[in-house]
């Protein structure tokens, strides 16, 4: 018993805390905490990655709800007048005709 008082009382000065502190239930809740942190399913690599994928996911809802308004948008236009859409978006021109194109940059 005194063997096994002197090794609590070298691990706690080890670890800079008071023997009074290392019994079997703060052994148990510091391997449970270990444990759920590191080993477990949900453990603290799979919530970072899980995050990670959660934040590019949601980037890409954004993009893809942009990408919905304007195809309504230019079914809109489409519906509205084919001729002007089809000149505009596919650049579609008649005989005799030039098309011009005049590309503008966006500043950022």
């Amino acid at each position: 018993m005194a063997k096994d008082k002197k090794i609590i009382e070298d691990i706690a000065s080890l670890i800079g805390i008071s023997p009074s502190w290392i019994n079997k239930y703060t052994v148990v809740t510091l391997l449970f905490i270990v444990w759920v942190s590191f080993f477990d399913k949900h453990n603290i690599f799979a919530y970072q990655r899980l995050k990670g994928t959660i934040s590019r996911m949601e980037e890409e809802k954004k993009r893809l709800d942009g990408e919905i308004v304007q195809a309504l948008h230019d079914r809109e236009d489409l519906r509205n007048d084919q001729v002007k859409f089809a000149r505009e978006k596919h650049l579609m021109h008649l005989p005799g005709e030039e098309v011009i194109l005049i590309e503008q940059t966006e500043k950022k």
